[in-house]
C-alpha cells in the first residue's frame, strides 16, 4: 500500500471523526463502519500520529500493528523507578532514550515488532508519548499496590477519561507544602470520585524513612482545598487509589502531601484518570 494511498484513508478517517458528533443518527451506523474498514496499519499508524509524537520513532511495520490493541501496564524496573523507551524496535538499540516509563503506567499497544511493543503512553509530566519497549516489560495487570478510600454511592455512574493534568507551577505554596500539584484541563462538576495514582520516583536523601508515609489526598473546590482520603506508603513503587467522594464536588486541581518527616525533598509523579459520575 503506499503513503499516498494511506494518507488518504487517514484524513479521510479524521473527517469522519469530526462528524460524528453532528451528523444524525440515521447516517452514524454509515461513518461506524467507514471507519471499521481500515486496516489494523491503518488505525494503529493514526493512533500513534493522533501523538503529534510519531515521527520520533521508526514506524512500525504494516504486518506489525495489532488488529486489537492491548492495554497493558509497566513491569517494576530493577532498582529503578521506570523504563527506558527505545525510538526503534530494538533493545538495547544504543539511541537516546525516549521519555521514561514509570512503574504501572497503563500503555496501549498497537503494534509487536522483534519482541517489542510500539505504544501510547504518559509520562510524568502527563503528556502523551509513544515509543518501543521489550514486551516481557509489560503486564497485564496492574502492578502496584491498591486502595480505596470512601464508599462507592448507589446507582449507575458514567465516567470520563478525557481530563488531562498538568503540573502547578513549582515552590508556590498550598496548605502546608511547597510540593507542586496537578491542575485539571477542565473543571469537574458534580464528581463523584476518581482514580488517583502516586509513585516516589527520586528519594534526594538516603534516609529513606524521613520520606515514606501515609499520603493525604486533596481537591481544589471554589478555591479552597479539601481532604478527601489518606492511603499508607510505606515502601517505593506505584500506588493506584480509588477515591470515592463523601458527595458530588466540583474541582479544578488536586493535590497530595506526604505525612513524613523530609516532605518536600524528593519528587513524585501523580495522575488522576475515570472521574465518576453519578447518572442522573
Amino acid at each position: 500500500m503506499t503513503e499516498k494511498i494511506v494518507m488518504k484513508k487517514l484524513v479521510s478517517l479524521l473527517l469522519i471523526i469530526l462528524l460524528l458528533a453532528s451528523v444524525p443518527c440515521t447516517v452514524l451506523a454509515d461513518n461506524q463502519d467507514a471507519a471499521s474498514s481500515l486496516t489494523a496499519a491503518e488505525r494503529g499508524l493514526a493512533a500513534l500520529q493522533a501523538t503529534g509524537k510519531a515521527d520520533r520513532i521508526q514506524l512500525p511495520k504494516e504486518e506489525s500493528y495489532l488488529r486489537e490493541w492491548k492495554t497493558l501496564y509497566a513491569r517494576k524496573a530493577f532498582k529503578a523507578p521506570c523504563l527506558a523507551v527505545e525510538p526503534i524496535p530494538k533493545y538495547p538499540s544504543m539511541l537516546p532514550s525516549l521519555h521514561y516509563l514509570y512503574e504501572g503506567v497503563e500503555v496501549t499497544a498497537v503494534a509487536e515488532e522483534n519482541d517489542m511493543s510500539c505504544i501510547i503512553y504518559r509520562s510524568n509530566n502527563n503528556k502523551q508519548y509513544v515509543g518501543w519497549i521489550r514486551s516481557i516489560r509489560l503486564l497485564e495487570e496492574f502492578p502496584g499496590e491498591q486502595y480505596t478510600v470512601g464508599e462507592k454511592p448507589a446507582g449507575e455512574l458514567s465516567f470520563r477519561d478525557d481530563i488531562t493534568l498538568t503540573w502547578s507551577q513549582a515552590g508556590i505554596p498550598w496548605l502546608t507544602t511547597f510540593q507542586s500539584y496537578s491542575i485539571l484541563s477542565e473543571e469537574v462538576k458534580n464528581c463523584s470520585g476518581f482514580t488517583f495514582e502516586y509513585q516516589l520516583i527520586a528519594e534526594n536523601t538516603p534516609y529513606w524513612d524521613n520520606i515514606l508515609g501515609p499520603r493525604k489526598i486533596y481537591v481544589r473546590s471554589d478555591g479552597k482545598w479539601i481532604e478527601v482520603g489518606e492511603f499508607p506508603y510505606p515502601e517505593f513503587g506505584a500506588a493506584k487509589v480509588q477515591v470515592w467522594l463523601k458527595e458530588p464536588m466540583d474541582f479544578d486541581a488536586i493535590g497530595s502531601i506526604a505525612q513524613c518527616k523530609n516532605s518536600e525533598i524528593f519528587t513524585f509523579r501523580q495522575t488522576a484518570t475515570d472521574f465518576a459520575f453519578r447518572d442522573s
